[in-house]
């Protein structure tokens, strides 16, 4: 193995930041809560979020729009 450049397509690409299971759990709570759960969008965004201040963030925006306006 030599130096030098790596091969084109050979370098890693940074790895997706996940919640963990417990914030996972959490935020499923939270939307059970409110009535929320059973909504496509609200589990795209517990199994999409990068941490959950912003799973709880957008949970709170799509209550709000549901049962506040």
């Amino acid at each position: 193995m030599g130096r030098g450049k790596p091969p084109i397509g050979s370098v890693n690409k940074p790895a997706k930041k996940t919640i963990s299971k417990q914030d996972r759990k959490d935020l499923k709570v939270l939307a059970d809560d409110f009535g929320l759960l059973h909504r496509e969008d609200v589990q795209d965004i517990i199994e999409t979020c990068r941490s959950y201040a912003e799973g709880q963030q957008k949970i709170m925006r799509i209550y709000e729009k549901t049962y506040l306006k």
